[in-house]
Parts: C-alpha cells; sequence; structure tokens
C-alpha cells in the first residue's frame, strides 16, 4: 500500500513539471521567435512481483515448497527526464516594419548581453540614442566582425543579412546555426549555446516581417487541461491510499 503512495506522488511531482512547461509555452505565445519546450519522461525500474508460498503435492504424497514465479510487474512511478526544445519555425507575419527581421529556415541572430554572447530568433529590433541597433530588450545586435551596429540615415537589410545605406553594405548581420540545436540552452527570452557554432551558410533574412513563436495556444491549453485532470486523479490515488492505510492501522490496534 505504501508503494501506491509513493508511485502516486511521483506521478503528481510528474505532472506538476509538465505544467510548469507548458505554462511557459503559453505565457510567450506572443513572444516573437520563441521555441517552445516539450517533456521528456522515464519510468522508474519497474519491480517483479512473484508468488510466494506454493507448495506442491508429489505422487507419494509428500509435499514440496516450489520456487518462487515471477507473475508480473509492479510500476513505481516516472520523472521528468529532461525538457526539450521545438525547433520547428512559427508563422511569419508582415509588419513592413523596416526594423523587423524574420530568419526563413535555420539560424539565429547574434546580440551581446552582460553575460556575454546570446542567440535569439527574434528579429524585432530598434535603435538606440546612439543609434546602436539593438533588440526591444536593449542588447546591442552584433555584425560578423562582432561589433555593434551602428546605422545613420534609412537602411535596407538584402536576403543574406548585408545592411545596405545609401547604396553601400555597411555591414553584416552576423547569423549562426548550430549542427545540433539542442545545445542551446534558455535564457529568459534568448539562448545561450553551450557548443560550437558556425556562420550560416546562406541565411534568408526578410526584412518587414517577423517570426511568432511556434506554441499552438488550443493545443496547449487542451494539454494543460489534461494534466490537471491527470493531476486530481493521482490525487484521489494517494487520499484512497492513505484512508485504506489508516483503515489497517485501526483494524491492528483494535485485534489488540
Amino acid at each position: 500500500m505504501i508503494k501506491g503512495i509513493y508511485t502516486a506522488a511521483s506521478g503528481m511531482m510528474l505532472q506538476m513539471a509538465r505544467q510548469d512547461v507548458l505554462a511557459n509555452n503559453i505565457a510567450n505565445v506572443n513572444t516573437a521567435g520563441f521555441k517552445k519546450d516539450d517533456t521528456m519522461c522515464r519510468a522508474f525500474p519497474e519491480m517483479l512481483i512473484s508468488r510466494l508460498g506454493e507448495v506442491k503435492t508429489n505422487p507419494d504424497g509428500t509435499r514440496q515448497s516450489m520456487p518462487p514465479v515471477v507473475i508480473g510487474g509492479l510500476g513505481t512511478g516516472a520523472v521528468v527526464d529532461r525538457v526539450i526544445t521545438d525547433f520547428s519555425q512559427g508563422n511569419t507575419k508582415k509588419t513592413d516594419n523596416p526594423f523587423d527581421l524574420a530568419l526563413n529556415g535555420e539560424g539565429y541572430f547574434a546580440i551581446q548581453t552582460p553575460q556575454g554572447e546570446r542567440y535569439t530568433r527574434d528579429g524585432c529590433l530598434k535603435l538606440n540614442d546612439e543609434g546602436i541597433l539593438t533588440t526591444n530588450q536593449g542588447y546591442p545586435v552584433l555584425d560578423q566582425n562582432d561589433s555593434p551596429i551602428t546605422i545613420a540615415g534609412d537602411f535596407t537589410v538584402n536576403s543574406q543579412g548585408d545592411i545596405v545605406s545609401d547604396g553601400q553594405i555597411i555591414t553584416t548581420l552576423k547569423i549562426v546555426d548550430f549542427a545540433d540545436p539542442q545545445v542551446l540552452q534558455k535564457e529568459g527570452a534568448h539562448m545561450n549555446s553551450q557548443g560550437p557554432y558556425e556562420l550560416a551558410a546562406n541565411p534568408q533574412v526578410a526584412q518587414g516581417y517577423m517570426e511568432d513563436s511556434n506554441v499552438n495556444a488550443v493545443k496547449e491549453m487542451v494539454n494543460l487541461i489534461s494534466v490537471v485532470r491527470a493531476y486530481e486523479s493521482l490525487q484521489k490515488v494517494v487520499q484512497a491510499e492513505d484512508e485504506t492505510v489508516a483503515a489497517a492501522i485501526d483494524q491492528v490496534a483494535s485485534v489488540r
């Protein structure tokens, strides 16, 4: 009976972890370039159930104890193994704002933060008071020389990430790519790489567009409702197991 409580409790903790991930996805449904997370779960090792105390009657009338016989398994719960990010592209939306840049396909803009270089799909940019191109959070966008980009006057950005002003290419956006996107670790609205990158060989930049998050709000809400229902069911299991244990204790006490 105690095992049942532990198994149900581990299931409740699993659903709580899933709820946190789903809630974060829903909270960022309108965050440009946001990539949703999914939980990967694994079961604890299964315990074997054996039949004990079986006795066989021999033809001569003697009785013989039989060895334990495995009759099944007992699950011991599950846990979140890891959280993975879905890097599929979100829908692109036309804004006609020259400071909005969307990446079609793979790639990430490189930006400079107080913690070092970071990478983002959020191409909603602006100019600060010094004329430096930054994210909406104020982090400078980097060029291929790892320098902040200063723009004076009107500009355009071609599909390769070249910034053109007065008919001249003044610099090129640093757009990087990763062989394994799962090396990226989320850090707020941006991402921090834990592995090597290379400059994107053929970036596709669309000026005047922004990339929406890849979160399907309806699907995430349905998943969240399922998680809440599973949590409530497991809560009832724990309550039932607790009542059974209490009844067993009362019966033992009454026998005494």
